[in-house]
């Protein structure tokens, strides 16, 4: 890398080098405002449909989590699969490797999405008929999904581009764009609902218009700020090898989100069966539970990319080192936030509600949601490092089983929920599954873990060296 690019490229971090849990932390901390705030404006859509359209129409766009979750979920995990990919290459200094994967990646997400937008557009009122949507709640629900669906293509290119810049170690920049469009959103929410009377459809509106402009200035900032993202039409060019190693990481990750979306679109189904308060406290309480997950969920995005660089830098030593600190700062965070969740509870349900519309049993549905959900933060938190980590050492398969596992878990308690009528156990679904998914992915990763380097040794060398061809213990080995 020549002086020139160095200089171009210092808003990256490498986390190949220094101490591997400050390093996270500072390579972490704008992505956890950043998810925060991408919550905040999926929020926004939210209390001003609630507060202007009514309770029906918030239950309805609440009710299409799951089936947004399934398809938008399948897109978010090949564009971060690709951008995995990337990380690779970054860390192992192959300039030419991180142009051609990301133009790959472009590549295949206008085809892959391409093709989903055209099945979306056809499933989704079958979908929603099938989970059984409240007949008060529909008419928005599918005027709301078949909006985002349209305009997938926009979110995908927006996350994309977003998780190449944190795979080359940027984590900064996708903040500001993103805070600009939490910022755009909010202000397209007010003109289209409140001004231009648009209803739900405005809402979706605002949020593609939002992400696509953010697209396009996360594009324009790589193209100037990093030589080495400045792609050629014959990066385009595919070939076997590179689509199968894209692909590879891309479509597991995404099938694994979609998997899991499965076992969500059975919760949903089971909800749909409560009475339509019920409904609508759930979507509340979904909401507050959403915004902390959004600062659990960068914990894992962090570990994929650190874990990403450090493998293919071969530096196993400060993978475990790196991930071990992890665990332990994210499971006393994962406490903290739950307390704080169940202490606030009532203050945050009244944001989306309208006065005349709240009761004390509202806010007890929305009370027992949070205690079923965020009193188990901490297996969601191991669930997450385990899996971005394997992911980043390119084992993309594993998490794929683990998502089929949640798949079961998840239905089996909707069942029970639905046969028993129950809200209470409808709110578990999302406990079990984590406990489930655990099951397989820590114990998989410490397994994958040990071909590297051991678990379990004292007085182990830790040597830092900014881009070792041999792995430390490797080297002390062969010795």
């Amino acid at each position: 890398m020549t002086d020139r690019t160095k200089k171009r490229s210092n808003a990256a971090i490498d986390l190949t080098v220094g101490k591997p849990l400050r390093r996270i932390l500072i390579f972490m901390l704008p992505m956890i405002i950043g998810n925060v705030f991408q919550q905040l404006y999926s929020m926004v859509d939210t209390v001003v449909v609630g507060r202007t359209l009514g309770s029906a129409a918030l239950a309805g766009v609440g009710s299409t989590g799951a089936l947004s979750f399934m398809i938008m979920g399948f897109v978010n995990g090949l564009t971060h699969g690709f951008s995995v990919v990337t990380s690779r290459y970054r860390g192992a200094r192959d300039e030419e490797g991180v142009r051609r994967s990301f133009a790959i990646g472009i590549l295949l997400t206008v085809i892959v999405v391409g093709i989903m937008t055209i099945v979306a557009a056809f499933a989704a009122k079958p979908i929603l008929k099938l989970m059984g949507t409240k007949p008060e709640f529909f008419k928005y629900a599918e005027e709301y999904i078949t909006t985002i669906f349209a305009g997938m293509l926009l979110s995908a290119f927006y996350n994309e581009f977003s998780a190449t810049l944190r795979a080359l170690g940027d984590s900064r920049v996708p903040l500001y764009f993103l805070i600009f469009a939490s910022i755009l959103n909010g202000g397209l929410d007010c003109l289209f609902i409140l001004g231009l009377h648009m209803g739900v459809r405005g809402a979706a509106i605002a949020t593609l218009i939002s992400q696509g402009i953010s697209a396009v200035l996360t594009f324009i900032y790589m193209w100037i700020r990093y030589p080495e993202m400045r792609v050629k039409l014959r990066h385009f060019k595919p070939d076997t090898k590179s689509c199968y190693n894209a692909l590879k990481l891309g479509i597991p990750m995404a099938l694994q989100f979609s998997v899991i979306s499965i076992g969500m679109v059975f919760c949903q189904s089971a909800l749909n069966t409560m009475d339509g308060l019920a409904v609508t406290a759930y979507v509340a309480a979904s909401k507050i539970d959403n915004l902390a997950i959004a600062v659990l969920s960068s914990v894992g995005n962090a570990s994929a990319t650190y874990v990403g660089q450090n493998y293919g830098a071969k530096r196993y030593d400060r993978i475990k080192l790196g991930i071990k600190q992890l665990v332990i700062f994210s499971l006393i965070m994962s406490v903290v936030l739950g307390a704080f969740v169940i202490s606030m509870y009532k203050p945050f349900t009244m944001l989306f509600i309208d006065k005349s519309e709240r009761s004390e049993q509202l806010f007890d549905y929305a009370l027992k949601y949070l205690i079923f959900n965020s009193g188990f933060y901490v297996l969601l938190t191991t669930l997450w490092i385990s899996r971005s980590a394997l992911q980043g050492m390119n084992r993309g398969v594993i998490p794929l089983f683990a998502a089929a596992l949640e798949v079961a878990m998840r239905a089996g308690v909707a069942v029970i929920a639905i046969n028993m009528h129950n809200y209470t156990v409808v709110c578990m679904c999302n406990a079990f599954a984590w406990l489930g998914a655990n099951l397989i992915l820590v114990p998989s990763f410490l397994l994958t873990l040990k071909r590297y380097i051991p678990l379990i040794k004292r007085n182990i060398r830790h040597i830092r060296m900014p881009n070792p061809s041999v792995p430390p213990m490797m080297a002390e080995k062969r010795k």
